[in-house]
């Protein structure tokens, strides 16, 4: 394991696809809040929980369709940067929501994006990381994403209890942004990073 958290920290595309993940997630852990939108802001009890929970599924699939679709992109570290940020779009839509069904859309892309960064770690992590620390390098990932849900599903309650479901988000939406474009000043390889 000692390894593995070695060789991500000298590897800075896969460090900072990591880092992007476990801010992202952090703070933009939106599915342990989708009942209160249920709830209280739309009061569609639950048929509308249902939808809202089934929306993400709905993005991821058609996520993985446009990967499947559109084949290897080159500019790998750019797609996460600009689906981290569409992202964090997501969230401020889903938190300044005045219909059921902008919520819906909202939470589609947020299913969308995660899927397609997801695709673009795993991709990533295969093409840079040597036969030796292939495993390592992903099961630290998939580990702290793991992890990183529960805690985010932390932040995300508390916020919420704090400031209200919509205010939660969009504040998380915000800090998103600052995260990723912290880590591209950070890390700024990861914008130029091609595959071959």
């Amino acid at each position: 394991m000692i390894e593995g958290i070695e060789f991500i920290w000298v590897q800075r595309i896969i460090l900072s696809l990591f880092l992007l993940d476990f801010g992202v997630t952090l703070v933009g852990f939106y599915r342990p809040i989708l009942p209160i939108f249920a709830s209280d802001v739309f009061q569609t009890g639950a048929t509308g929980l249902g939808t809202l929970y089934g929306a993400p599924a709905m993005g991821s699939l058609l996520g993985s369709a446009s990967v499947l679709m559109v084949g290897d992109v080159k500019r790998k570290g750019a797609l996460a940067v600009v689906a981290a940020l569409f992202f964090a779009g997501g969230l401020v839509l889903l938190g300044i929501s005045e219909w059921f069904w902008m919520a819906v859309a909202a939470v589609v892309l947020l299913g969308f994006m995660d899927s397609l960064s997801v695709a673009i770690r795993r991709t990533v992590v295969q093409f840079l990381a040597p036969d030796a620390m292939r495993g390592r390098a992903a099961s630290l990932i998939t580990i702290f994403a793991q992890s990183t849900n529960a805690l985010g599903a932390l932040l995300a309650g508390s916020a919420s209890q704090l400031w209200g479901a919509p205010k939660a988000l969009v504040l998380g939406g915000v800090v998103c942004v600052l995260i990723i474009f912290g880590i591209h000043r950070a890390i700024p390889q990861l914008w130029r990073y091609r595959s071959e």
